[in-house]
């Protein structure tokens, strides 16, 4: 019966017993007393069975009470069973073996730079060259005492193969031409580094020099990167040495850039820094389209921990009660009705929201997941209309 039925239902009895109480009065009034007391006997008759019908239809009235109780809205989501992954994140930084300052061999003035800024070199190819008038003077005076130290060395040869002349002025003859032969070839090996040359094929990012200026062995003057092929260097914690090894998997993440790739260690330190507990690693990373720069800052993400098939929930969701144990509502049916139950949970790693739960819930509970800071243990709920 409806709850608005019972309610007529109430005020049909109340009008019957104003009608039987308006009937009575048209009846004969009792004058002996066997009359009144049989009529007492009849009204109280009547009166209780009034009083069983009151009583019923407010228990009924109480029970359509409790169905209207009011109930909580909340939103629920089921528990899943997924494989989670657990990352540590160590932050690096972009290193090229190929970042090379060009360095002249030798004090001189520059006669010719042959670079500016953005040009493509080739390894080998001029840079800058150097003036060497000093060492061709050198070289043109050697020559002319070389070409006199040769007639005299040719000239005591043949006395010497004729048996005249003494044997140490012949070998003196000979050590002279053989002296400035060296000296010439000296020379022309420090003409050569006159002549700077690029080491490594690349793009020019900096030019420090101008033309004109004095070249000075401890000064660059320009230098040459090629960023076809960088690599990522970090420090990691030494509490993750057995969790690290070459050739592991990880996720390299370009905050600057926008990027994120799939990498793989292909280096890891042999020693332990000792000023800050942690040892390096070192990703190398290809990039051929050069938007990967030296010193740029990157992350990695380096996979620690994986468990298969692991109860997971939002950690949000996880509650900590007064007496420290943790725990999540889910929803219960209970005799036809959705309630609130407090369930203490066991929780594992965390990682981006996702928690580990060892124990408490299965695969397919549903967990409150709006409103659950509002509900109580039992309160019933309803789920909000989508």
């Amino acid at each position: 019966m409806k709850y608005s039925n019972k309610i007529n239902y109430l005020f049909l009895l109340i009008a019957i017993f104003s009608t039987l109480s308006l009937s009575s009065c048209g009846e004969k009034e009792p004058n002996t007393p066997e009359e009144k007391k049989a009529a007492l006997d009849k009204k109280r008759n009547e009166l209780m069975e009034l009083q069983g019908q009151i009583a019923q239809l407010e228990n009924e009235l109480g029970e359509a009470a409790k169905e209207k109780e009011v109930s909580k809205l909340i939103e629920a989501m089921p528990v899943k069973s997924e494989t989670f992954n657990h990352f540590i994140e160590v932050q690096g930084t972009v290193q090229s073996d190929k970042n090379v300052d060009i360095l002249p061999e030798m004090p001189a003035a520059i006669t010719s730079l042959r670079v500016k800024v953005g040009d493509k070199v080739s390894a080998g190819q001029v840079i800058a060259v150097l003036d060497a008038g000093t060492f061709n003077k050198q070289v043109a005076e050697l020559q002319t005492q070389l070409s006199l130290a040769t007639i005299i060395y040719e000239k005591r040869k043949r006395l010497w193969e004729q048996k005249i002349g003494s044997e140490i002025e012949y070998l003196q003859a000979q050590t002279q031409q053989q002296s400035l032969e060296n000296s010439i070839a000296t020379l022309k090996q420090q003409m050569r580094k006159s002549v700077v040359t690029s080491p490594i094929s690349g793009t020019i990012d900096e030019v420090y020099a101008k033309q004109g200026q004095l070249a000075n062995p401890a000064m660059p003057i320009a230098r040459v990167v090629n960023v076809s092929d960088v690599k990522l260097v970090a420090d990691v914690s030494e509490n993750y040495l057995a969790a690290v090894k070459k050739g592991d998997k990880v996720k390299v993440n370009f905050n600057a850039l926008g990027t994120e790739t799939d990498e793989k260690v292909s280096f890891v330190g042999q020693t332990i820094n000792s000023s800050n507990r942690t040892f390096s690693i070192q990703i190398n990373l290809a990039n051929k389209d050069g938007k990967i720069k030296p010193n740029l800052v990157g992350t990695v993400k380096i996979n620690d921990f994986q468990a298969e098939n692991a109860i997971t929930v939002p950690t949000n969701l996880i509650q900590i009660g007064t007496d420290g144990n943790k725990f999540v509502y889910i929803v219960k049916e209970e005799q036809g009705k959705k309630v609130a139950k407090k369930v203490n949970v066991k929780t594992g790693m965390t990682y981006e929201g996702s928690t580990v739960v060892e124990e408490g819930l299965s695969a397919g509970d549903q967990i409150v997941s709006k409103g659950y800071n509002e509900v109580v243990d039992g309160e019933l709920v309803r789920f909000i209309k989508s």
